[in-house]
């Protein structure tokens, strides 16, 4: 199913400790670009949730804030190991009356040396917490997806619309191509008869020139190849994948296309014709840009 950049989802979990809660907002960007907002104690789960979310969001700016309830990660779970501490300070006054220095030795300065304060129960307790963390995410995540998709749901079927409107314009330019030809030698003959006083004409001379015209203003390729890719765009939108990029580079095909038509034809119904496709097309690629 086609999904949109655009998406909000909002997902919690709870256990007997405390609730995880977990808010994800994504906006259009050529790329995958996550930043997480997460407290503090669980910093070391951000790889793990960038990968989780990678596996949902092949593109898009994501935004992850998360907050944690009650007691779920305590901050008190450390030890602090008091024969170490003991021995740095016996060796630190030592050092200061070796080196005649004054001040006293601090219980901050003890704790920062290696090994004195230990950390493991903590460790554990954030290991704990993941489980707790991971479904909040994941919760999170799902209403996201559902978000993405009913707006890419609404973009698909606009933009299947706008292409409706792109090819039954084609059709009345594909009506009057030839139209094209036969006014410019209409209007040539007649500005031959002006200029030559309504004297015969050089039949020769006259088909010559509306051949070259006829040459240099042929739109049938351009047709034909509008058609092709106006085909593949709604193939491309009906596949159901991440067609984002795709229909972007097909939506400048199809503008490079209608630009050389309006540049070649010279009647005014296909001019009108051509100035509403490229008004369709440059929507169209506005809303490829939403698209994943």
């Amino acid at each position: 199913m086609i999904r949109s950049m655009t998406g909000f989802g909002k997902g919690s979990a709870i256990c007997k400790n405390g609730r995880v809660i977990v808010e994800i907002k994504t906006v259009n960007h050529k790329y995958f670009d996550a930043t997480l907002k997460l407290p503090t104690n669980i910093m070391a789960f951000e790889d793990k949730i960038k990968e989780i979310l990678q596996k949902n969001i092949v593109r898009g700016k994501v935004s992850v804030n998360i907050s944690c309830d009650g007691r779920l990660l305590k901050d008190d779970n450390f030890s602090i190991n008091k024969d170490v501490a003991k021995i740095y300070y016996a060796q630190l006054m030592r050092l200061k009356k070796f080196l005649d220095l004054g001040g006293d030795i601090t219980v901050n300065e003890l704790v920062a040396l290696p090994g004195v304060l230990n950390n493991d129960a903590g460790d554990r307790n954030v290991a704990k917490a993941w489980p707790v963390v991971k479904s909040a995410v994941d919760n999170a995540l799902k209403h996201l997806v559902i978000d993405r998709a009913k707006e890419g749901k609404a973009l698909s079927a606009d933009l299947l619309s706008r292409t409706r409107k792109i090819i039954k314009m084609l059709g009345a330019i594909k009506l009057r191509a030839h139209l094209n030809i036969d006014e410019y030698k209409r209007r040539f003959e007649d500005r031959v008869k002006s200029l030559t006083g309504g004297r015969n004409i050089d039949m020769g001379r006259l088909e010559m020139e509306v051949a070259i015209f006829a040459k240099n203003c042929d739109i049938s390729e351009e047709i034909t190849r509008l058609t092709n890719h106006l085909e593949n765009f709604t193939k491309t939108i009906s596949s159901g994948k991440e067609v984002g990029k795709k229909l972007d580079f097909i939506a400048q095909e199809l503008h490079r296309e209608i630009n050389t038509i309006g540049s070649k034809a010279s009647d005014f119904k296909i001019a009108k014709n051509v100035i509403e496709i490229k008004s369709e097309i440059e929507k169209i690629r506005e809303q490829a840009k939403n698209l994943e």
